[in-house]
């Protein structure tokens, strides 16, 4: 159908490796997403199937993370389920999943809806649950519906009593399941498999750690919680840059300055070396500090000895910038040199490296997306090679500031920058970009993981 057209010419885009093609559904989503401007079902259902459908099939969640940042961004999340969620039974296991990603932590937003539907059931025949009505609530966290929301909670179980005998069972062990914060068991549709060499898998260009979202009003107990069940978090640098933009945030934000002794610097980094993803950092970012708020602590703790090998790389951009988030705000270019370590031999003209360059998005900020088209190397003195990917990169700032009598060099968090896209804070944004002042030392750096490829 026509429905699924962009979809479709993806996965052809995928199937192939045509990466132009690829590239080009991505922008032509993108502008999609950024024409709708208020909350229309029609319109909103378009892009979360499509996104649903890439999922299901490339078993990415690239355009899903588009479509609920729009809804989000709209506030129609309540709206857009309750009529999605009619007849839920037309809905496969991956659409259903994808419901589940919207909700997020608003599971009361699909509690609600389910019980409103089941209501009016009751009022016309005996209650009878569909598949897709046992998955969603099965797959919910009902625990967080019980603590934030006990009215629901009690709704949706007074309903669930008007269950046939041989039914009840199930909802009995609904009941003591919500005893419990679990999260949500979301199948394999939803998830990332495996590279085979019986498969392909879909190459996301796009640098996966920019901008995503935290809950500043975490006290710092919360936030040694959260750093270590996070699944968002992916290594020592991301990790470190939570900490920073939670003190950063709290401080000029909230205007409720926290504290840092040296006992909680122990606690949040005996933390983070308990964390599965725990792997040193090279040798050579031992002098960078954390932030100018903690200008005598640096992260040489989490770096490897010195010659002792890492599987990470720190590779520095060749061009200076002095105001990465202005730079955000434009149609730039940022050149690396990197040669992988799979590359033995290269005869090729010029230095190997790629290009980072700015791509619109849904918020106030531009994304950064690795260039992989022979088109975007013309007239460069660098050339790519295919073994460099996107999602091996965590993109950062190094920040180059006057400390005292010396120069310091700052980690420069672009990991939990999502409050920034909001409409809310365009004046904060703006303040951000007009204080911006560093030295010509400063740019932008990429910590690049060598053991994924």
């Amino acid at each position: 159908s026509l429905d699924r057209c962009l979809g479709i010419t993806m996965t052809i885009s995928h199937v192939f490796e045509m990466s132009w093609l690829s590239s080009n559904c991505r922008k032509f989503y993108m502008e999609m997403s950024n024409a709708v401007k208020e909350g229309k079902y029609d319109d909103l259902t378009y892009l979360f199937e499509e996104a649903g459908f890439v999922m299901e099939h490339l078993k990415t969640r690239d355009y899903l993370e588009v479509v609920i940042r729009k809804v989000e961004q709209l506030k129609y999340k309540q709206q857009f389920l309750d009529q999605y969620l009619e007849g839920a039974e037309r809905l496969s296991t991956s659409q259903l999943d994808a419901v589940l990603l919207l909700a997020g932590d608003q599971v009361n937003c699909v509690v609600e809806s389910l019980t409103r539907q089941l209501t009016l059931q009751i009022t016309n025949q005996e209650l009878r649950l569909s598949h897709a009505d046992k998955y969603l609530l099965e797959n919910s966290n009902l625990y967080l519906c019980k603590q934030s929301n006990s009215l629901l909670f009690n709704q949706l179980f007074d309903v669930l009593e008007q269950l046939p005998d041989l039914e009840r069972g199930w909802a009995f062990k609904l009941y003591r399941k919500s005893d419990k914060d679990i999260k949500p068991n979301i199948s394999l549709s939803a998830q990332i498999v495996p590279t085979t060499s019986a498969q392909i898998v879909p190459k996301c260009n796009v640098i996966p750690n920019m901008y995503h979202k935290m809950d500043f009003n975490m006290s710092f107990r919360e936030l040694c919680d959260w750093i270590i069940k996070s699944k968002t978090i992916t290594n020592v640098l991301m990790a470190l840059e939570a900490l920073e933009t939670w003190q950063l945030y709290n401080k000029q934000i909230l205007s409720k300055p926290v504290h840092m002794s040296e006992a909680n610097f122990d606690v949040i980094f005996n933390c983070i070396k308990r964390c599965q993803w725990y792997e040193k950092l090279p040798n050579n970012l031992r002098d960078l500090r954390l932030s100018a708020i903690y200008r005598k602590m640096t992260i040489s703790q989490f770096v490897t000895k010195e010659k002792q090998q890492s599987k990470f790389i720190s590779i520095d951009c060749k061009e200076e910038c002095r105001k990465p988030f202005a730079l955000l705000l434009e149609d730039v270019k940022l050149r690396f040199h990197f040669r992988h370590p799979c590359i033995k031999n290269c005869n090729l003209p010029g230095k190997c490296g790629f290009i980072l360059k700015t791509i619109p998005s849904n918020g106030g900020l531009r994304q950064l997306e690795l260039c992989t088209e022979e088109e975007d190397y013309c007239n460069e003195s660098i050339h790519f090679h295919k073994e460099v990917r996107a999602e091996n990169m965590h993109v950062y700032f190094s920040q180059c500031v006057s400390a005292g009598q010396s120069v310091g060099i700052f980690l420069y968090s672009l990991s939990w920058l999502e409050f920034l896209h909001s409409e809310n804070y365009v004046q904060i944004r703006n303040r951000y970009i007009s204080e911006e002042r560093f030295w010509v030392w400063s740019r932008f750096c990429v910590l690049y993981k060598l053991n994924d490829n």
